[in-house]
């Protein structure tokens, strides 16, 4: 994932791109983004963030996604994706206890005394998980609380968000128009 900023302040650049690698990370949403590209101009002020990232098929069993791999005595499960880390431990732990189960990397699962086809067809969840929807989340996030008013481009896997203080000039969609977000 590449993060580029462009701002009159470089140190408060280098904060955002602090703040959005944090989000990035505490969402689980590494694997999902594979580019933003962020322009700051306190002076004016203005806030743009555009965000390119990769929708996910609808898959909601733990052999859709994840490898299941018998080990002596246990199971080993590796996650895809690790937006799904977090509800599969949810299910693995109300489903077989704690003590069972043990999370041994950042998309690494062990489950103790389990089959690996009685975890294959185990659902994790009852709706499938809307990346764009956490990508909402993600950029409420991070632009700053003051800028209220948004005006906001979806194009395909691409989120524009364009916030000020002020209403939205012309000139300002432009600048946000010749920003790259390089992948």
């Amino acid at each position: 994932m590449k993060i580029a900023v462009v701002s009159s302040d470089i140190r408060g650049g280098e904060m955002y791109r602090h703040i959005i690698e944090r989000n990035v990370e505490d969402m689980a949403l590494g694997s999902s983004v594979t580019g933003f590209a962020v322009m700051i101009k306190p002076e004016i002020p203005l806030f743009v963030i555009k965000v390119r990232y990769k929708e996910r098929e609808s898959k909601n069993k733990l052999g859709e996604l994840a490898r299941i791999e018998p080990r002596s005595g246990s199971t080993r499960v590796i996650l895809e994706d690790e937006i799904d880390l977090g509800d599969a431990l949810k299910t693995l732990w109300s489903t077989y206890g704690r003590d069972k189960v043990e999370q041994s990397g950042r998309t690494e699962i062990v489950v103790r005394g389990v089959e690996p086809e009685s975890l294959r067809e185990l659902r994790i969840r009852k709706e499938r998980v809307s990346v764009s929807e956490k990508i909402n989340e993600l950029v409420n996030r991070v632009i700053p609380e003051g800028f209220r008013i948004r005006y906001v481009i979806r194009e395909g896997d691409l989120l524009t968000v364009i916030a000020a203080e002020d209403p939205i000039k012309d000139e300002w969609k432009k600048m946000a128009a010749d920003l790259v977000v390089n992948d």
